[in-house]
């Protein structure tokens, strides 16, 4: 017999989810707290399971970039091709930071391995929070050509919804507008008192979310929205409610934030589940 409280323990875990959705995501590691790491606490606060595949490595604090170490393109595949072996089917995919072409060109490689019905969702990681350009003209092309196609959704902030549209390729002015995938374009990055979010679909605004700003500066606030909104459609959601259970979900994330260093702070994402109804 197990003892009293491991037996309460136990009956508790038998309400959660013993198989929670899968979530396969790639990006790159930040030891300060975003990218990978965020997507991983994102996931497990909203009870799916992340597979983390890792594009890059970067030097970074509260502060800044110093630098950013790629990887090869054929290890990137190669951690998600062994890891999709031996895993369940996965219930969705998240896709941040992508340094390079080679690596777009990987991880294109990696979604078309998967369903066609696997929901798809890219947080088009251009421009660091601290203000650190990550991503050439090049980049930006590639993302556009080779994973635009496969997006259940795009969320770029207005920054990088400017670097989209103002790309060389002749996808770039369809980004908002193509019928198969959503786009929430983000207003965080203005610097008006009110955040103004917009979602699109096929060049038509389908909602608008109004959200106070916060004082203070914050790390991680893309891969923190982009992971809550996959998770929630992994666990079934529209992608229309996922999009509004997400932006709550970060908002209370960034409201409950904590310092680490000298600069930017980094969301609470398993705080923020306190915060709203997750069922």
């Amino acid at each position: 017999m197990y003892p009293q409280t491991v037996q309460k323990y136990l009956r508790t875990n038998e309400l959660q989810n013993r198989d929670p959705p899968l979530i396969l995501v790639l990006g790159g590691l930040d030891p300060s707290g975003a990218g990978l790491q965020a997507d991983i606490e994102t996931c497990q606060a909203l009870r799916c399971h992340a597979l983390s595949v890792a594009t890059s490595f970067t030097i970074q604090n509260t502060r800044a970039v110093e630098s950013v170490i790629t990887l090869n393109p054929t290890d990137i595949i190669r951690q998600a091709r062994h890891l999709l072996t031996d895993v369940r089917p996965i219930a969705a995919c998240k896709i941040g930071f992508l340094p390079n072409v080679e690596s777009v060109q990987a991880v294109a490689n990696i979604i078309d391995t998967l369903p066609v019905s696997t929901p798809i969702c890219l947080d088009p990681v251009v421009r660091a929070s601290s203000g650190t350009a990550l991503a050439s003209e090049a980049v930006t092309n590639a993302l556009l050509t080779l994973l635009l196609p496969r997006m259940t959704l795009i969320k770029p902030n207005l920054a990088e919804a400017r670097a989209l549209t103002m790309a060389g390729d002749e996808a770039a002015g369809g980004f908002l507008s193509a019928p198969d995938h959503y786009a929430l374009v983000t207003g965080t990055d203005e610097g008006n008192a009110r955040a103004r979010h917009c979602l699109y679909r096929a060049g038509a605004l389908l909602a608008e979310y109004d959200w106070p700003r916060l004082a203070g500066e914050y790390h991680g606030t893309g891969c923190t929205l982009t992971s809550a909104i996959t998770a929630f459609v992994a666990r079934g959601c529209t992608v229309e409610v996922a999009v509004s259970r997400a932006l709550c979900y970060t908002f209370a994330a960034v409201a409950n934030a904590i310092s680490i260093g000298g600069r930017q702070m980094l969301p609470n994402r398993l705080a923020a589940v306190a915060e709203i109804d997750n069922d």
